[in-house]
């Protein structure tokens, strides 16, 4: 069975991006968010960048983005899917430029988006098993929701400061509200019309 295109074209257009990063410079620093200055357009190409130092923050996002962009593109339609990947990357810039954060650290990568992906995945099949590092399988809904409050403790905290927590908590809460409005809206009841009978 073929996978789908547009998650395929997702990570592709990520390669393409982290290969102009290498080969180009200037370009992380244009098309990453930069909280001090940010222009409207790097809302969305902050999501195509990525570390240009290492492979592995590219690599990771790539893999899990694989694991379960896959089968909710085809149980949602691209276009869902495509809507749920975008505003879980705007909802993490959102929650992460309204909160505290360093005003001249550069916010680049997919995980929001991603973060956004798993959580829509997780509401969609809450009972599905999945690992979370080190390999612990729990239900998905019990997954993403461990991994928020992970999120939430680890920004409030301030326990990994080159990562955008409360960016991934965004995706997070993003993603949950927008496929619990899918599955709503899948399960709301068609109208009927009426037949009135006059005494």
């Amino acid at each position: 069975m073929a996978y789908p295109k547009l998650t395929l074209s997702i990570i592709l257009l990520n390669f393409i991006a982290y290969a102009l990063q290498l080969a180009i410079p200037g370009v992380t620093e244009t098309f990453s968010l930069t909280p001090n200055q940010v222009q409207p357009y790097q809302f969305f190409t902050y999501m195509f960048m990525h570390d240009p130092s290492g492979v592995f923050h590219i690599l990771i996002n790539m893999v899990v983005l694989i694991v379960f962009s896959g089968r909710l593109e085809k149980e949602i339609g691209w276009k869902p899917y495509l809507f749920v990947y975008l505003a879980a990357g705007l909802g993490s810039a959102f929650l992460y430029l309204g909160l505290p954060h360093d005003p001249d650290a550069l916010l680049l990568g997919a995980s929001g988006s991603i973060f956004g992906v798993m959580a829509a995945f997780a509401v969609l099949y809450p009972a599905e098993w999945i690992f979370i590092p080190p390999g612990i399988p729990l239900p998905a809904i019990a997954a993403i929701v461990i991994v928020a409050l992970i999120e939430l403790f680890s920004g409030a905290l301030g326990l990994a400061p080159n990562i955008a927590n409360f960016g991934h908590l965004g995706g997070i809460i993003t993603g949950v509200a927008f496929m619990a409005w899918w599955k709503y809206l899948r399960r709301k009841p068609v109208q009927k019309d009426f037949e009135f009978v006059w005494e």
